[in-house]
């Protein structure tokens, strides 16, 4: 009977490379593990590898033996494989790659069973959000009982993954911090595991944060190349598992019939990319990513100023509350930054933030800057209006 991949072979059982300080392309690997962890805060932490049972993971839970476990003072660590339920497999796989964390020194390897719902954003995205919220409540829940204060779900992102996550969001007409794409550590709703931005006042946090455990992504492989960890596996005998849902000819399709964009981007618009250009783009995209991401902290950073001298105080506020912002307080503030300040005002007040565009961010921006008699302007979740020289957002009434 064949055997389920993922599984170590046995001449990889016979030399448990991943024990050890390894060279090659595990040993690249294992050094880019410990140059991320140097960053993390170890105190009451836990470790949590996401693995799926393809190369990249198990790549990165075979270096986490060596780094974060089998040493003398070990961190805590775990593993978590969701089962999509989307093949026949992929059950088995999913045990066979819990087999594969425990023969690596995880002494808890779970399998989360996933239901994806249908859902109007394709299966991608379905699949993935289902995925991270399972992931949230796990390690969530496996943190909070070892007495622990946080926890970091490790991903094995590679810097391929960066060049397609890029390429994504550019095509969809994406903002500044959405072609930052894929931080090394960002901050996670520990109840629904999505990425934490625009945070609400901290009132809110309350709720958020019931459990006081603490949860982050980590991407510590964020600049390894895909054929590393593919090469990793391949010299230490561990042999992967082939997603025929990750390519353009699987079984997964958009509901036209098309390949899922990820696929697609992957195997067909990166190479005859490469191949007008005469050079690997992926490198440049990730640099691009990069820098997108400084200059969004930067620009954040300088709107969180001018939110807070904006922001009237309110003794009594309470989350759902209007919010009101001085108008004199955008004097000399460049649209840039105007746009971030109105955008987290609107999520605070309580829009729809998913159903926010830029078009409703210009209208705001009207009434500081082209400021007529205009009345209010009615937004999804929220109505937003110039009153004495305040901008003032409340939620309609019912």
């Amino acid at each position: 009977m064949n055997q389920s991949a993922p599984y170590i072979t046995s001449a990889g059982t016979d030399a448990r490379v991943w024990e050890r300080d390894a060279g090659g392309a595990l040993g690249e690997i294992q050094l880019a593990l410990k140059d991320f962890l140097e960053g993390v805060k170890r105190e009451r932490v836990l470790l949590v590898a996401a693995l799926s049972g393809g190369p990249d993971s198990l790549a990165l839970a075979a270096a986490m033996s060596r780094v974060a476990i089998a040493r003398e003072d070990p961190w805590q660590v775990a593993a978590f494989t969701v089962d999509h339920g989307w093949r026949a497999e992929s059950a088995a796989e999913a045990e066979a790659a819990a087999a594969c964390a425990r023969e690596f020194g995880f002494e808890v390897a779970k399998v989360l069973r996933a239901q994806i719902p249908e859902a109007t954003g394709g299966p991608e995205r379905a699949a993935r959000e289902m995925r991270w919220r399972l992931l949230a409540r796990a390690s969530v829940s496996e943190a909070k009982a070892r007495g622990l204060d946080s926890a970091v779900i490790l991903t094995g992102h590679t810097l391929d993954d960066q060049a397609e996550t890029v390429l994504l969001r550019l095509g969809r007409g994406a903002s500044l911090q959405a072609v930052g794409a894929m931080g090394k550590v960002g901050s996670l709703n520990p109840k629904t595991g999505l990425p934490l931005r625009n945070l609400p006042l901290e009132e809110d946090l309350d709720e958020l944060y019931e459990d006081e455990i603490g949860l982050e992504v980590g991407r510590p492989l964020l600049g390894v190349r895909r054929v590393t960890t593919h090469a990793a596996c391949e010299e230490t005998g561990l042999v992967a598992v082939v997603d025929p849902t990750n390519k353009a000819d699987g079984p997964a399709r958009r509901a036209d019939g098309e390949a899922l964009p990820r696929a697609a981007i992957r195997e067909r618009v990166l190479p005859e990319l490469a191949r007008a250009l005469g050079q690997d783009p992926a490198p440049a995209l990730a640099r691009f990513a990069r820098q997108a991401q400084d200059d969004e902290m930067a620009l954040h950073g300088e709107a969180n100023k001018i939110l807070w001298k904006a922001l009237v105080d309110e003794p009594d506020w309470e989350p759902g509350d209007p919010i009101k912002l001085e108008i004199s307080a955008f004097e000399m503030v460049h649209e840039t930054i105007v746009s971030r300040v109105i955008l987290r005002a609107l999520t605070w007040a309580g829009a729809r933030s998913g159903d926010l565009t830029e078009a409703h961010l210009r209208e705001v921006t009207r009434l500081i800057r082209a400021w007529h008699g205009q009345g209010p302007l009615d937004l999804p979740g929220i109505q937003v209006s110039r009153q004495d020289g305040f901008l003032v957002f409340e939620r309609p009434c019912p």
